[in-house]
């Protein structure tokens, strides 16, 4: 008796899903860094920050799987504003539950609203990806992990 399996795969529908309990798979050894919930901990307590989050974010495109880390927060003194995207780059860095292999992405809330990607880019993040085609997305900055490697290390890196 002969089966005979048809796979359909209908082109690259991108869906996106929030921090998943079951560990992923990464061709680096996760050993070192910090779990979500530790860089939970830590991103609460950092002063100067407020209304804080981070999370593990998976995207999967027809059989592609990749995952980033996104952390938000509001800065208090948009002076300090500078600071905190190199802090929050590392905090993401050393998540060790997926390797970030989409980067970083930061969402910092100042007032008045700086273009977070230009001050990446004044960090010397020279791959910041961000648009300032609106209020809100002027907050948001994506790190390459290209980038995270060269500053923190291979991943996970070094809790702060």
């Amino acid at each position: 008796m002969t089966v005979m399996a048809v796979v359909a795969l209908s082109g690259c529908s991108a869906l996106r899903t929030t921090t998943s309990s079951a560990p992923s798979s990464s061709l680096h050894d996760p050993a070192g860094g910090q779990s979500l919930e530790q860089a939970r901990k830590q991103l609460s307590s950092i002063e100067g920050l407020s209304d804080v989050s981070i999370k593990e974010e998976r995207t999967v495109s027809g059989l592609n799987e990749r995952h980033e880390v996104s952390i938000a927060a509001t800065v208090e003194d948009t002076a300090a504003a500078p600071g905190f995207v190199d802090q929050l780059a590392q905090l993401g860095w050393s998540v060790n539950e997926a390797e970030p292999d989409t980067g970083v992405f930061i969402r910092l809330r100042t007032s008045p609203q700086l273009v977070i990607g230009d001050v990446a880019k004044d960090r010397g993040w020279t791959e910041a990806a961000y648009t300032t085609s609106t209020a809100e997305l002027k907050q948001l900055v994506l790190l390459s992990p290209d980038e995270l490697q060269k500053r923190f290390g291979p991943w996970p890196g070094k809790a702060l």
